[in-house]
Order: C-alpha cells, then sequence, then structure tokens
C-alpha cells in the first residue's frame, strides 16, 4: 500500500514544482542604477542618470545590442572639482549628451582596451558624426581616456559580465562640443609710434619771417656801433 501511495505522490510533487520553475520570469539586463547604488559614493551620476532618463535608455540599449557596453562613472569627488555652476548651465540635451559620452557602445575588458583604435565612438556619437570622440591611451598598467580638454584614468572595475562593464573615472569627462576651452588672448599689439607733425606753409613763413628780423636787428645794432 505505501508503495501505491508513493507512486501517486511522486508524479503530484512534480507537478507542482514543474509549472513552479517554468513560470520564472527570464533574468533582464542588469541595473547599472543598483550597481552604483551598491558601490556607493556615486550620487551626482545617479541624479543625472534620473534627470535625463538615461538609465532606461542604457538599459534597452544594452538589451538590444550585440556588442555590449562599457560606462565610465566619475565618483561624487570628480563632480565637486567642476567650476561651480557649469553643469547647471547646461540644457537638457547637453546633458544627456553628458551621459552618453560617458557610455561606449561596446564592451571592453582592461586588456580590449589596448586593441581599440583612436579616436574612439561614444554612445553621444549618434550617427556616426564624431562630434563626441575619446582617445585611449595605455601606459603599463595605467589606462587614461582623453576628451581634448581633459583627462581621466580608469580606475576599479565596478561589474562586468562579458556584456556589460562598468569602470570608476577620477574625472567627469567633458565634451569639447559642450564645454569649449577658452580661447587663448590675442596678443598685445605694441604702441605704434605717432609721426612728428608735418611742418605746414604757414609755420615755415613764420620761422623765415623770424630769421629776417633777427638779422635786419643785428645788422642795425651793428651799423650804430661803427657810428
Amino acid at each position: 500500500m505505501n508503495i501505491i501511495n508513493n507512486i501517486v505522490v511522486f508524479p503530484l510533487v512534480l507537478f507542482l514544482i514543474i509549472p513552479k520553475t517554468l513560470a520564472q520570469p527570464s533574468q533582464g539586463p542588469p541595473s547599472l542604477t543598483k550597481i552604483l547604488q551598491d558601490a556607493g559614493n556615486f550620487t551626482d551620476f545617479l541624479r543625472l542618470l534620473k534627470i535625463t532618463h538615461m538609465a532606461g535608455q542604457i538599459a534597452t540599449q544594452l538589451q538590444n545590442s550585440n556588442d555590449g557596453l562599457t560606462i565610465l562613472v566619475p565618483p561624487d569627488p570628480a563632480f565637486s572639482i567642476l567650476k561651480s555652476g557649469s553643469l547647471n548651465s547646461l540644457s537638457d540635451k547637453q546633458l544627456v549628451q553628458l551621459i552618453q559620452f560617458h557610455v561606449i557602445p561596446q564592451f571592453l575588458s582592461k586588456p580590449l582596451f589596448q586593441t581599440v583604435s583612436n579616436p574612439l565612438r561614444t554612445l553621444a556619437d549618434g550617427n556616426n558624426d564624431g562630434a563626441f570622440p575619446l582617445n585611449i591611451t595605455v601606459a603599463g598598467t595605467e589606462l587614461k581616456v582623453s576628451t581634448g580638454i581633459d583627462e581621466a584614468t580608469v580606475g576599479e572595475s565596478l561589474y562586468s559580465d562579458n556584456q556589460l562593464a562598468v569602470y570608476r573615472i577620477d574625472h567627469v569627462l567633458l565634451p569639447p562640443i559642450i564645454f569649449p576651452s577658452p580661447s587663448a588672448p590675442a596678443p598685445e599689439k605694441p604702441e605704434k609710434k605717432q609721426p612728428a607733425p608735418l611742418t605746414t606753409s604757414s609755420t615755415l613763413k613764420k620761422m623765415v619771417d623770424g630769421q629776417t628780423s633777427l638779422t635786419v636787428g643785428l645788422a642795425a645794432v651793428l651799423l650804430l656801433l661803427d657810428f
């Protein structure tokens, strides 16, 4: 009797377990917001992700991309050294471009950075217009990213799964098209020497008349002395 009961109960257990397993949703792309919240010290970047709605766009891009994404994230101290009010003066479009400038549309491990060609395209480039490029330099184990007006060192990996790579960098990457470098002051022109005023004919006449009068006066004195 026990054997019969076991035969009946065992398929029932399978029936209860299998549907539950099949009902579990497939795991989606990792959340950049959660990665940065867990890492800590990324309040400013998270705030920009929220106001630009870029977190959702990055998740969609990651889900639809075969090449993956690499995201370079500056921590709060990197934002604190920016010129005061520099972000407040940006338009909504420029804030989106600033975040996109920190996203490379391909997965790059640290060794893969050494194989890329400069300039490196960013998500802000859109239709490959090349207006938001980065340049990578590698010196030994040090990896640097240059924008043309500032430079950041790529630090620790915050996340990597062969589809998404997130790295800490020590400076905010400033696109030259949004933050143009101040033009150099124009060199001072040497002062031009003013030419001596031209002597007019009337002045010459006065000078001649004066010399003539002096000559006549001296002649008169000499004549008086002879007498």
